[in-house]
């Protein structure tokens, strides 16, 4: 999870942090791949929840604010009000997730 804040996560990555989070459980309890355990029971056994998509976004929520209350380049990039660079031209297919598009649908939970 190093350096999680900056991560761009999409559905996907969603599905597989979870899953890896998991496997790990599964390790930690010594349950084999063909041990057909569900997940809820491995979470009970292990006296834990799910964390790490939590953790993702709480610390997410501490760059962003952090980056937004200084006035430095980072929050003038975040905020996209540097034109020069924010605007490329000539690339194809849709644009890039920002840290802050990201940040807002989390937010709206969709």
């Amino acid at each position: 999870m190093y350096s999680a804040e900056t991560w761009t996560i999409r559905t996907v990555d969603q599905k597989h942090l979870g899953s890896f989070e998991m496997w790990r459980l599964r390790r930690i309890e010594k349950i084999g791949w063909t041990g057909r355990v569900r997940n809820k029971e491995v979470l009970q056994r292990v006296k834990k929840a799910r964390n790490v998509l939590h953790t993702i976004n709480r610390r997410k929520a501490n760059y962003i604010g952090h980056i937004l209350r200084k006035n430095c380049f980072k929050r003038h990039a975040t905020e996209g009000k540097i034109k020069e660079m924010s605007e490329v031209t000539g690339r194809r297919g849709r644009r890039r997730k920002q840290l802050l598009d990201n940040f807002k649908r989390q937010d709206t939970g969709n």
